[in-house]
């Protein structure tokens, strides 16, 4: 089964226009990396560049925009490279990222945030709360930003 397609059947999962978003097949969940520079001193000025902290310090809006435009094409680059079919999922969607950085976890929102944008209209409907339910930041050793679009299963916490 393509990975957009939802599946139909008698549960009435099926995406119809105007009704909920179906319910995802377990095997949908699409995994890519985005690069950080190659050596110590990029990573770091990366880091400085996109964290947080450069937000809190009063960067300007217009360098706020190039950073975006360019988070956005590298996101976009690493799909392609990936391999990975552009086409919305017609189901919500979990956001995972894992991260192999000096930033703090909570100074990566910036670069979430932009990721995210990158794929509304690529891999998301849009990233309002009916198709993005739910974003999670968290740290791994893979040398590289881990990206990860995963199902949403209602849970109760």
């Amino acid at each position: 089964m393509d990975r957009r397609q939802a599946p139909r059947g008698p549960e009435g999962h099926g995406e119809k226009p105007g009704s909920p978003p179906g319910k995802a097949p377990a095997s949908a969940s699409i995994r890519f990396t985005i690069p950080y520079p190659p050596d110590k001193r990029g990573k770091a000025a990366f880091c400085r560049r996109f964290g947080l902290n450069a937000y809190y310090a009063g960067k300007h809006w217009a360098q706020r925009r190039r950073d975006a435009e360019e988070l956005h094409a590298l996101t976009l680059a690493c799909l392609k490279q990936a391999g990975i079919p552009a086409g919305p999922m017609p189901w919500p969607l979990a956001v995972s990222f894992w991260w192999d950085d000096g930033l703090d976890l909570d100074n990566h929102g910036a670069i979430g945030k932009a990721v995210v944008d990158a794929l509304k209209g690529v891999l998301l409907q849009d990233d309002n709360r009916r198709w993005v339910r739910c974003i999670k930041h968290q740290f791994w050793d893979g040398g590289r930003i881990l990206v990860e679009l995963s199902p949403w299963e209602e849970r109760r916490f």
